[in-house]
């Protein structure tokens, strides 16, 4: 008698195992490729941010350096209108100068009364206050100009001073920060309606309040150059300041008399990113100087995260560099 025999299909335990190595393979290359794609998405977000959050420092310092030694000339219409205004305790209006009364401080006997448009100062901060041994930060940059504020009868001419400086951030790993401070110089009409004599007066406020622009900042660096496109500095490489006399530059001249001579200014600002950009120290890969200062190469050696007084260090470093031409300088309207 012949027995039926059925045909029983089925996985054996071989083809099971064939899968599972299959699968894990295939979930292996799923994750590598989404870890990449992430790292690089951080890493563009990273760039952007930096970017992103620098362009307001940048676009302020280029502003306010375009506004050095900025005069006010008045013009027929305002001086007629101050002319017809006799609600105020002046009896006939106000005879409105066409230029700023305003004296000239050259800063040499007091440097932080100096109304020279532009003063820079390298490496303001001290070795003590660094955030690591071996940085080179940062410069502070002084800005005057003048203005006319049509609203203020007692004193319509205005003369303002913009100073821009870094110190070591407060919260630990932030780097530097940079702030900012306005000054006004107060100098209003004398009694009777009178127009003052230019003389000598004084910051107001006394002690200006300093405002926190950015965080994690690596660098400052501000570079003058003069109408021929040459540093203006003295033989030691100091650019010129009203509070430093006996520094002469290669032809021996004077370096505080210079400060009238300076036609632009290039900038140089390094920001770090607030998240570790690396996962791992890499090796040294130098800049090549030709191209670079020694103090920007240093800086965007340390963007590879190999700073020799912090290999734990892996943030991305960026640089963002600009010139800026000073157009309200030049000829006689200083002197």
């Amino acid at each position: 008698m012949r027995k039926n025999k059925k045909n029983i299909s089925g996985v054996t335990l071989v083809e099971i195992l064939i899968g599972i190595v299959i699968t894990t393979i295939i979930m292996g290359a799923i994750y590598t490729t989404y870890s990449v794609v992430n790292k690089t998405y951080s890493q563009v977000s990273e760039k952007a941010g930096i970017s992103e959050s620098s362009r307001d420092l940048v676009s302020m310092l280029i502003r306010d350096v375009r506004m050095a030694g900025f005069k006010y000339y008045v013009g027929t219409h305002v001086k007629e209108r101050f002319a017809s205004d006799t609600s105020g305790q002046c009896d006939g209006g106000i005879l409105l100068p066409s230029i700023s009364y305003f004296g000239f401080n050259n800063g040499f006997e007091n440097p932080d009364d100096s109304h020279n448009p532009i003063v820079i100062r390298k490496q303001t901060i001290s070795q003590d206050d660094r955030a690591l041994a071996s940085d080179t930060c940062c410069d502070s940059i002084e800005v005057v100009y003048e203005d006319f504020n049509i609203n203020d009868v007692t004193q319509p001419f205005k003369k303002y001073k913009i100073s821009y400086f870094a110190e070591k951030s407060e919260n630990e790993g932030r780097g530097y920060a940079v702030y900012k401070t306005f000054q006004e110089w107060s100098q209003p009409r004398e009694a009777g309606c009178e127009w003052p004599l230019p003389t000598a007066g004084s910051w107001q406020p006394e002690t200006p309040q300093k405002e926190l622009i950015r965080e994690y900042v690596v660098d400052m660096e501000f570079i003058p150059f003069d109408e021929n496109g040459l540093i203006v500095q003295d033989v030691d490489g100091n650019y010129p300041d009203p509070g430093q006399a006996g520094r002469v530059d290669q032809n021996g001249n004077d370096i505080r008399n210079r400060l009238q001579d300076i036609r632009g200014v290039d900038i140089r600002l390094t920001f770090m990113s607030k998240e570790n950009f690396f996962d791992r120290v890499r090796p040294n890969k130098r800049k090549p100087k030709q191209l670079l200062s020694a103090r920007v190469s240093d800086t965007l050696d340390n963007t590879q995260g190999q700073d020799t007084a912090d290999q734990t260090d892996l943030k991305l470093r960026d640089s963002v560099l600009v010139t800026v031409n000073t157009r309200n300088l030049g000829g006689d309207l200083f002197q």
